[in-house]
């Protein structure tokens, strides 16, 4: 069941290395949606249509509002031509959604080792891509091509590294897991950092940085220090961590490629730093564009500023279904589909912020920290790109929904305490 939640959570670069890496269906949706099928059969608890789990209401009644505004502007209020492909996505965001209520709460207790092995499944998939495609020339931001010669999306693979560097760290520190998992998450730790320095995301890397920041905020200690300090110098652990420096050394003193490609994504990393804030002064009276992102925020910002200004009225009930691509989805939200989308996906991800706050900053379950954890680039994306009514927000939204509760999470520890200690089995909380 775990697997399954992890195909929808984390399955697209899996899903772009089966299906255009090893070529069995390029650029097809059909297999994408194949396989988010198969994540829903892997999901079938053996009490299904006999026993439902809550949500957590906090998350839950804001994004079911989301999604129902997303539906009402798709059929009533929709300037496009709509499509199946729409369709097929509000068919599998119902049907995750209806899984997501089926399953146990007790597929949290080994979720997260399943996300790592998953997840480094994906980080190897784009190393094999890679090394295999001679078109790839090391320094450029990396992706499985979705032909020969054109790149695919980087930002799917940086997430997928984003997401490993946490789950690794909380695996390998936080968790009681076995040596066998323990040693995957390291090597997923090591993998997960090539995959965001290669994919040179802005967006993965602030989040990495942000997210080391909090973490340490809330749960550095000096004995913290001295638990990783007793992690390593076990016998095992350091024989690996030996072997793999002594591996790393010696290739990078062979490879001065390899170190100037780190001082080239670095340089790389500040120029475009310095090209979004450029954009962000000048705007759209820069007389040469320095990054082509920005200014279509900037611009997508200037639309919403005139119709607020000129014309509010547009904004009480939108403009229609994605009438208008902005890459700022907070502001897209208000200018397609009104106040109402407005509020609502404003108010999901603010209250997932505040869930996720709880679960960081008072770690009672691997799981939800992680999520908590990786639900900071899905913020930071609600003002730097995508789509507000696309599944990247949707799954999502109901995943944190469904396994971010905090005070829900306190109970399930105590009573699974309770039942240790006294050797009575307790009913989970439903």
């Amino acid at each position: 069941m775990a697997l399954g939640v992890a195909i929808f959570a984390m399955g697209h670069p899996v899903i772009f290395f089966l299906r255009d890496g090893l070529k069995l269906a390029p650029q097809s949706s059909v297999f994408t949606a194949a396989c988010l099928v198969l994540g829903l059969f892997l999901m079938i608890p053996s009490t299904i249509f006999q026993k439902y789990y809550s949500l957590n209401n906090k998350i839950a009644m804001p994004v079911l509002a989301w999604i129902g505004v997303c539906l009402f502007y798709f059929f009533i209020i929709n300037p496009g031509p709509g499509g199946s492909r729409e369709l097929i996505n509000y068919a599998m965001t119902g049907a995750f959604l209806f899984m997501l209520l089926s399953i146990p709460d007790e597929v949290k207790d080994y979720a997260l080792p399943v996300f790592i092995v998953f997840i480094l499944a994906g980080n190897l998939g784009l190393f094999y891509s890679l090394y295999t495609n001679p078109h790839y020339v090391l320094g450029a931001r990396a992706s499985i091509y979705f032909d020969d010669e054109y790149g695919g999306n980087p930002h799917v693979f940086s997430r997928n590294g984003f997401a490993g560097v946490i789950g690794s760290v909380i695996l390998l520190f936080m968790t009681k897991e076995n040596f066998i998992f323990k040693a995957i998450a390291f090597v997923n730790l090591l993998a997960s950092i090539v995959t965001v320095i290669l994919t040179q995301s802005r967006a993965t890397l602030l989040s990495v940085f942000l997210s080391i920041g909090v973490l340490m905020f809330f749960h550095f200690r000096l004995s913290t220090l001295k638990n990783i300090g007793k992690t390593l110098t076990k016998p095992v652990n350091l024989v690996i961590t030996i072997a793999v420096v002594s591996f790393v050394v010696y290739k990078l003193t062979r490879r001065s490629d390899f170190i100037n490609l780190l001082l080239t994504v670095s340089e790389s990393f500040w120029n475009k730093f310095l090209d979004v804030f450029e954009t962000a002064v000048q705007g759209e009276d820069a007389e040469e564009v320095a990054d082509y992102s920005a200014i279509q925020r900037v611009m997508s910002f200037n639309v919403f500023k005139n119709s607020l200004l000129y014309n509010p009225i547009s904004l009480i009930l939108g403009n229609g279904y994605k009438a208008t691509y902005m890459d700022f989805p907070i502001l897209e939200a208000m200018y397609n589909y009104g106040i109402a989308g407005f509020y609502f996906f404003g108010r999901s991800v603010f209250e997932i912020i505040r869930e996720c706050y709880r679960c960081i900053k008072d770690i009672v379950s691997p799981f939800s920290a992680f999520l908590g954890f990786i639900f900071i680039p899905i913020a930071v994306s609600v003002f730097s790109g995508g789509q507000p009514s696309d599944t990247t927000f949707l799954f999502p939204f109901l995943m944190m929904a469904r396994f971010m509760d905090y005070d829900k999470e306190v109970i399930r520890i105590k009573l699974k305490e309770a039942a240790q200690k006294t050797g009575r089995i307790f009913a989970p909380v439903a």
